[in-house]
């Protein structure tokens, strides 16, 4: 049975798939259906013919109610669902896709710079990237603001804010695939291949990427989780996906809108509503982008249980073939060899 099947027949992994699919899914066809409409609750008068200022609660406007603004906010989460995603996809992407080619650079080109290269690269773990990407991220979205030009498109800003988040930890994960690479390559069986005359190309795309790949998937669901606590903890900070937008709410007062609603950025929305009679707006994000991270966490533990379940078994084979091989003569490992042909 290949490991792909036997990856989704673990259960741990096939709930967290589900519920990161389901959620991408949903959001997508709403897009298409709906064309990522958000429906806006009339002002609410009370008995006495006064204004009630929104938000409102999930009673009047179930599930979740409605934000400042009167959006629904079920609809709100749901059409951010993919933006979130995505972006964080595509920052896991391209912080371990270019990482690839510059770990096995450094194992078979850069050796003698792996060192001053893994200093680099661990002093940059230390640095405190949300101050490094908050101090960039917020300095061009205010002076896209304070200009008033629209010196940057969204698409600008979406693709500013990803690099940001992504090319800091490309050396990180450059050094760390180069130890794997590493390890792999003094296996026996490569060493005997190398001894063989077998080219550097025919090692790496027959025998490294056998076990290498397995070890990017993990490191790709670490690389996702990470971004997804990144983005977090920019959105609380006011740094929103494709930059800031201001909108009038009800009462025509200009508020600091995330123009994607995804969840990071709702989240900063409406950090403020903690302190408030509404805090259940504030934690409605922080419970989705949870039970993201966590299902993300679970195909983490359901792929690392499958790879586990696989090296034992190889481990428990190779034990039991030396000591069937160990305990036999000569003559009998001759005999043995001329019955298997």
């Amino acid at each position: 049975m290949s490991i792909a099947k036997r990856t989704f027949r673990n259960k741990l992994f096939l709930f967290g798939f589900i519920i990161i699919s389901g959620l991408l899914l949903a959001s997508i066809l709403y897009f298409i259906i709906y064309h990522d409409r958000i429906p806006t609750a009339p002002l609410l008068f009370d008995n006495n013919g006064k204004p009630i200022p929104a938000p409102y609660s999930g009673i009047l406007y179930p599930p979740f109610g409605t934000d400042n603004f009167g959006r629904n906010i079920a609809i709100v989460m749901l059409i951010g669902a993919k933006y979130t995603i995505f972006a964080a996809i595509a920052i896991t992407l391209i912080r371990v896709v270019p990482s690839i080619f510059f770990g096995f650079l450094i194992h078979y080109y850069l050796g003698k710079f792996k060192k001053p290269i893994k200093y680099i690269a661990d002093s940059i773990n230390y640095f405190p990237v949300t101050l490094f990407a908050f101090l960039i991220l917020n300095w061009i979205s205010f002076e896209s603001i304070l200009m008033q030009e629209g010196i940057y498109s969204i698409w600008e800003l979406v693709l500013i804010y990803i690099l940001v988040l992504s090319v800091f930890f490309i050396p990180f994960n450059s050094v760390l695939i180069a130890n794997e690479v590493q390890l792999i390559s003094k296996m026996e069986f490569i060493e005997c291949s190398r001894t063989l005359g077998a080219t550097t190309w025919h090692i790496i795309s027959k025998h490294i990427r056998t076990f290498l790949v397995p070890k990017l998937y993990l490191i790709l669901i670490k690389e996702f989780m990470q971004s997804l606590i990144l983005m977090a903890h920019l959105g609380v900070l006011k740094v929103f996906i494709g930059g800031i937008t201001f909108k009038e709410d009800l009462f025509g007062i200009s508020r600091p809108v995330s123009p994607s609603s995804e969840w990071a950025g709702t989240l900063g929305m409406w950090w403020s509503f903690l302190w408030t009679s509404y805090p259940w707006i504030s934690l409605i994000p922080i419970i989705l982008l949870t039970v993201l991270i966590l299902a993300a966490k679970c195909i983490l533990d359901g792929l690392q249980n499958v790879l586990l379940t696989d090296e034992r078994v190889a481990k428990t084979v190779d034990e039991d073939l030396n000591v069937k091989f160990k305990n036999l003569s000569a003559f009998q490992l001759l005999k043995n060899k001329k019955n298997s042909e």
